[in-house]
């Protein structure tokens, strides 16, 4: 007889087996709080030149103006006149090359740069050993400033393709006709001059091969629009193992056309200066850091 017969008739009941029970769902964990840091938001507002006289600086253990804008003058000017324009007080704005970004006053008075400067202006957060690479006054002009991309100037960004090397090649032998190892210390492109194309600039050297310490040529060039068949020489190093390169740009004078930033790198040190663009590119003013 069935078990299920015998169950019956004892009076008894058939038991099923069991079913598996669905696992409980675990509750998902708590997300890790986000302990990062908010990136500061500054308010960059206020007047912007020609409205306003402008500075731009180097950042070199204090404010070291590398040109300005005098509104009064009408005019760009380079030196001791930039630093005169800065009321005690003034708030400036500061960045580096990696985006640490920060609002400070200048103090009272004058002091040398970390290099030996003259004339530079400080600020307590410089004075504290705070650093940054480039600074301007009024911060109104900080949103308008363009920084270029240290990557630029790393053995992989500077690559040039071929088409590029030649024109370059060519362009020196232009200045210097002279025989070495080619080599392309920055490719970079922004747009200057506001008509909608970038201008692609190019620092290149020419190795010395009885002296690979030295160079036989040094300089930094634009190509207009990106046309290198029409390359302008905007600077040329002096020294044997100077490298030029374009460091950012901004519109100091209100014009439309924005101001360069280069600097150079030398042994032992580098320095920083501004150039106007027009018939014929123009230094304002000399290298910091006695470059």
């Amino acid at each position: 007889m069935g078990l299920a017969l015998v169950l019956s008739a004892c009076g008894g009941k058939e038991e099923k087996p069991a079913e598996d029970k669905p696992a409980e769902k675990q509750p998902e964990p708590e997300p890790e709080p986000d302990t990062t840091p908010a990136e500061p938001r500054f308010d960059l507002s206020g007047p912007k030149p020609p409205e306003t006289s402008s500075v731009v600086f180097a950042v070199d253990g204090a404010l070291a103006p590398m040109a300005c804008f005098d509104k009064d003058k009408g005019a760009l000017a380079a030196g001791a006149d930039c630093a005169a324009l800065v009321a005690e007080g003034s708030e400036v704005y500061m960045e580096d090359s990696y985006g640490k970004k920060s609002l400070d006053k200048t103090l009272a008075g004058n002091k040398d740069s970390t290099c030996g400067d003259k004339g530079a202006l400080p600020t307590a957060e410089l004075d504290g050993g705070a650093n940054y690479d480039w600074g301007v006054w009024p911060k109104s002009l900080g949103g308008d400033f363009t920084q270029i991309d240290p990557d630029t100037w790393s053995d992989r960004g500077a690559r040039l393709e071929d088409a590029e090397q030649e024109a370059v090649l060519a362009a020196i032998t232009k200045v210097r006709n002279v025989k070495g190892e080619f080599q392309s210390k920055q490719k970079a492109a922004t747009d200057v001059d506001g008509d909608g194309k970038d201008d692609v600039f190019i620092s290149a050297i020419m190795l010395n091969p009885n002296d690979p310490d030295t160079y036989l040529f040094s300089g930094l060039f634009m190509a207009p629009g990106g046309d290198m068949a029409n390359l302008v020489l905007l600077d040329r190093a002096k020294k044997g193992a100077d490298v030029i390169r374009l460091r950012g740009t901004v519109d100091l004078d209100g014009d439309g056309k924005r101001e360069l930033w280069t600097g150079i790198t030398f042994d032992g040190g580098d320095g920083n200066r501004m150039m106007k663009l027009g018939d014929k590119p123009e230094a304002l003013g000399k290298w910091t850091c006695g470059a």
